[in-house]
């Protein structure tokens, strides 16, 4: 009797642990590549994502390219980071796609969910040299960039 009932405790606290890491929904999806460059997506308000506070005092800059799947009805599943040069870009960048207005598209775009790939830059203009620009130094994949911009402001002691 105390055997049973410890091998069904063990199964119990084993299925709980399992429930935990749940396994992503659409793993078995291909990146479609230039997904969001498609004209369907039109409608979307892509805009960029903050630039992480700290990044800016640390003066830092990179990218991050986040992997999502949109489904049929507009919804976003499975977003995870794929590079990042930062934990800052990865947060900004995880963000802002959950908060472009995906529920406000027409819910006849998809007929079957799409894994898709976006990398955000984020970089400092500098005078006649805007980010879009510039190589810059550090490389994370995706064709889909969208850039978050900043500019680093000088502090003047007051006298």
């Amino acid at each position: 009797m105390q055997n049973t009932i410890g091998i069904m405790a063990a199964f119990i606290l084993m299925s709980g642990c399992a429930s935990t890491h749940p396994e992503k929904e659409y793993s078995h999806l291909s990146v479609t590549q230039d997904e969001m460059q498609s004209s369907k997506w039109s409608q979307l308000n892509r805009f960029p994502a903050r630039y992480p506070r700290e990044a800016v005092f640390e003066r830092l800059e990179g990218c991050a390219t986040i992997e999502y799947v949109i489904t049929p009805q507009n919804e976003v599943k499975d977003i995870t980071v794929v590079a990042s040069t930062n934990k800052y870009f990865s947060k900004a960048a995880r963000d802002v796609i959950n908060n472009w207005n995906w529920s406000e598209l027409p819910k006849s775009i998809l007929a079957e969910p799409v894994k898709t790939q976006t990398r955000f830059d984020f970089c400092f203009d500098k005078p006649n040299q805007p980010c879009k620009l510039v190589t810059p130094k550090y490389s994370c994949p995706s064709d889909d960039i969208i850039y978050s911009t900043g500019s680093i402001i000088k502090r003047v002691r007051a006298l």
